[in-house]
């Protein structure tokens, strides 16, 4: 990365690049085997290709910046001062690195948003619910850390938090079919995870190495439940 910030080879900059490695994170399916590629030629001093994606059979909705900051500037507080990002860009460098820096810039236009959400919730976060709240949270989520839902569960009045071991921004997008099934249980029943349960990631990032000799592996369970 500080290489590219001295000597971008042509369109790769450092800025690009950030933004392509945080926006491949989030699927590890093809995002994860592509972005590899790409820095793999960054490093060894390529341009990399990059491929148009194919048009897609259905109409897409129209994605803009503006749309997400619609959302992200109408719900959630942001400074109003736009020298304000520049201290907090220093402060998230440091607890994240280059992504801390997209992420503190990508809220700078909620300085000069000019609607407010009307009934915008601020808390408080530990009024008791009607059922326990179940919180899914991924170890290795590059855009909601997993450090967070713990102390989600933990500031909830009354929550149950089922650990997704894998990777990628989110169960959804990233499937366990365990835990698919624990949310299918706690949405149509109510029935919760045990406590400290934990699933595990259909598919890993990367497929492991074959072992040598001609000795095959076989499969371990979807699903790792410790109570």
């Amino acid at each position: 990365m500080q290489r590219l910030r001295e000597h971008p080879p042509g369109k790769w900059t450092y800025g690009r690049t950030v933004g392509d490695v945080v926006n491949a994170l989030y699927t590890v399916h093809p995002g994860w085997a592509h972005l590899a590629d790409r820095l793999q030629d960054l490093w060894q001093g390529r341009v990399p290709e990059q491929s148009p994606s194919p048009p897609s059979p259905f109409p897409l909705p129209y994605l803009g910046d503006e749309q997400a900051a619609a959302v992200l500037c109408a719900d959630s507080p942001n400074p109003r001062d736009p020298g304000a990002y520049h201290a907090l860009e220093e402060a998230s460098s440091t607890r994240a690195g280059d992504a801390g820096r997209l992420w503190a810039w990508a809220a700078a236009p909620c300085a000069t948003w000019p609607a407010e959400a009307a009934n915008r919730y601020t808390g408080p976060w530990n009024n008791p619910t009607a059922h326990t709240v179940l919180v899914v949270g991924t170890t290795y989520d590059p855009a909601t850390p997993y450090l967070d839902a713990k102390a989600m569960a933990e500031e909830l009045a009354d929550a149950r938090l089922l650990t997704h071991t894998g990777y990628g921004h989110t169960a959804l997008t990233n499937p366990s079919n365990c835990v698919k099934e624990y949310e299918s249980r706690y949405f149509i029943d109510g029935t919760l995870p045990p406590a400290g349960a934990t699933c595990r990631q259909d598919t890993p990032p990367f497929a492991e190495p074959k072992p040598r000799g001609g000795i095959a592996t076989g499969g371990g369970g979807m699903a790792d439940i410790a109570s």
